[in-house]
């Protein structure tokens, strides 16, 4: 597992928390759970409830519907916020291309970030746009 700082750096570096200072930084990553996954296993299923918030740390995942590639996650992206937006169970699966480690936050966590850290929504937004124009760009081709 990445170490504390690493975890922290990671974090500034990515635009969901880029706003936030090293204080609260430093609260995501106490208050979080670090998880790991080995090649090949499915961090999260398709139709499971959403119970949590992943950001991975180190290794990469795929995410996968109906046994289908649909895109690569790296070091810095995150998954599952669809899940806590709307409590609907998970679109799709998840799997690790590769040793792969996550923070997960629970939903109450993750919305007490968001609800004293606007700049975490805002972010969030800006990520869903962008996965959505994602989508009917490739649903249109």
């Amino acid at each position: 597992m990445p170490d504390e700082a690493s975890t922290m750096d990671m974090l500034e570096m990515t635009p969901l928390f880029s706003g936030l200072n090293k204080g609260q930084l430093k609260a995501i990553v106490k208050s979080s759970k670090e998880r790991s996954f080995k090649k090949g296993e499915a961090i999260v299923r398709e139709g499971e409830s959403g119970v949590g918030f992943y950001m991975i740390v180190g290794g990469s995942a795929e995410v996968r519907r109906d046994g289908r590639a649909l895109t690569k996650l790296a070091r810095g992206q995150f998954f599952g916020e669809m899940g806590l937006l709307d409590q609907q169970p998970r679109s799709a699966d998840v799997v690790a291309l590769e040793d792969t480690n996550c923070l997960v936050l629970s939903a109450p966590t993750f919305w007490s970030l968001v609800s004293t850290n606007p700049k975490i929504a805002r972010a969030l937004v800006q990520e869903l746009a962008r996965r959505l124009r994602e989508t009917n760009k490739t649903l249109t081709e």
